[in-house]
């Protein structure tokens, strides 16, 4: 019916930090509108729900000179930005619907102070997504400043939710007949409607967030509500890398991989899209881009379905720098499985991810390797649910390691490739180190491992050049100059 195509654009944090970055963003999605139909998404600024939660985390202790140093801060950072980006005209009312917003987060916080009381969940949903407000507003504002038919749409009109508070769940039917009433009539007279990222309502009309990230969530959510062709993520990079740039100098630009390949490598660290943000998308059947907002010319990543074959089966190697591996071992007369059930359902029940783990039957031993964030909520819960069997004997004193990092290895043209574990570990040998724990999933979209984390830079490079080298080049044996290793990391 539109001789159009219908494009979801998502701009991050990084891409919003600044006054420069908005002019770019409005550059950009006022050269697209001039051919497409777009609807807008954005994030707060860089840093600034990160200073909304310590806010309220100031003002629920009672600490009125934090939460109102952390107040002004909020305040100057969205001022500063409307001085910079609106002339006199518009300045007032940016200035007004700033100071509308600072008054909510402000009245919240004096009533917590007061209180002396833990915040709930729906009222904190209120407050955390107050900075992608701003910018949805700040956006839609300068792109009418420059020439651009733009409308700012709360998210609460857009999206709708469950009522599951600070971790909700779309209902993509009941946002479908939203976005026909909120966003539909605006593209049908060529506005593009900005909304603001990480939040919805439920059907109740309260608002929700997301999750931590959600803003891409929420560009896939309307893209799969409206029917988009595309969502497209701007952030600080050209998309999907083979490596960190960090540790290896040399990493590619991917042009193609599959959604399944994008959620693995996001939990593994790599910066490449929310994983929820993944399945919206997976399901309606659209691509979805990764670009870089400062580099716009740059054809950026497309996760799609079903991607195209990689020259190596290998596409990406990635880390997690900080993790742990708790190893619990059972007295020999002991059947563990039954232990290790409990544990597991109780890891479930607390939303605590695994990266992998491993078993050794006639060790009766399970190896967890884990987030080191994660390590001393694990340790506690293993002291609670096996407080009998440790006190007992049964189950030995957990053993911790500290010092590990995880390294990933990710491609599906991996499975049924021969050889590929024995050219990841030769390449780990290669380096003089030894692999301390390994897990490959039964999907053989990855081959994970736990190898010291003072030397995981150099591993990562040396499998990175095993498989994403360009041909022809020489594979370098490796070398430990302290120095150079620090810096990677």
């Amino acid at each position: 019916m539109h001789g159009k195509r219908l494009i979801v654009m998502k701009f991050g944090g990084t891409s919003v930090g600044n006054a420069e970055r908005f002019r770019q963003c409005a550059t950009i999605v006022g050269n697209a509108a001039k051919h497409d139909r777009i609807v807008v998404v954005v994030s707060a600024m860089a840093g600034v729900t990160d200073l909304i939660f310590k806010t309220i985390e100031a003002a629920r202790h009672g600490d009125a000179s934090a939460t109102q140093a952390h107040l002004q801060k909020f305040a100057s950072v969205h001022r500063e930005l409307a001085l910079s980006l609106f002339g006199n005209q518009r300045l007032t009312a940016a200035n007004n619907y700033i100071a509308g917003v600072i008054a909510q987060l402000q009245n919240a916080c004096h009533a917590l102070t007061a209180l002396r009381s833990d915040i709930s969940a729906q009222t904190s949903d209120s407050l955390v997504a107050l900075g992608e407000r701003i910018s949805a507003w700040a956006l839609a504002g300068y792109l009418q400043q420059m020439g651009t038919q733009a409308e700012f749409v709360r998210a609460e009109n857009v999206i709708v939710t469950d009522s599951n508070f600070g971790n909700a769940t779309p209902d993509i039917e009941a946002t479908r007949n939203q976005c026909k009433q909120s966003l539909f009539p605006l593209l049908e007279r060529g506005i593009v409607p900005v909304v603001a990222g990480y939040s919805g309502a439920d059907s109740q009309g309260k608002s929700t967030t997301l999750g931590r990230g959600g803003s891409d969530y929420s560009a896939t959510i309307i893209g799969a509500a409206a029917v988009a062709d595309e969502v497209w993520i701007w952030t600080d990079v050209d998309g999907v890398l083979t490596a960190d740039p960090r540790i290896c100098p040399e990493a590619a630009t991917l042009p193609e991989i599959s959604f399944a390949e994008a959620i693995e490598l996001a939990y593994y660290g790599a910066k490449v899209i929310h994983p929820k943000a993944a399945y919206p998308a997976t399901e309606a059947g659209f691509p979805v881009w990764i670009k870089n907002s400062f580099r716009p010319e740059v054809a950026g990543t497309k996760i799609t379905h079903d991607a195209r074959p990689a020259n190596s089966p290998v596409k990406s190697v990635t880390s997690v720098k900080d993790a742990t591996l708790i190893s619990l071992f059972t007295r020999r007369d002991v059947h563990p499985v039954e232990l290790w059930g409990r544990l597991f359902l109780r890891l479930g029940q607390e939303q605590i991810e695994v990266l992998f783990a491993t078993q050794s039957s006639p060790e009766h031993a399970l190896g967890l390797v884990l987030r080191k964030a994660d390590s001393a909520r694990v340790l506690q819960l293993i002291q609670s649910i096996f407080r009998i069997e440790l006190a007992q004997g049964v189950l030995l004193p957990p053993e911790v390691n500290n010092k590990i990092a995880v390294v990933a290895v990710l491609g599906e043209s991996m499975k049924g490739t021969c050889g590929i574990l024995g050219r990841v570990f030769s390449a780990v040998a290669r380096c003089d180190e030894s692999v301390i724990a390994v897990a490959q999933g039964a999907s053989e979209l990855s081959i994970c491992f736990a190898v010291s984390s003072a030397h995981s830079a150099e591993v990562v490079r040396a499998v990175h050049d095993e498989f994403c080298q360009p041909a022809g080049a020489n594979i370098p044996v490796c070398l430990r100059p302290s120095v150079s290793i620090a810096g990677a990391q």
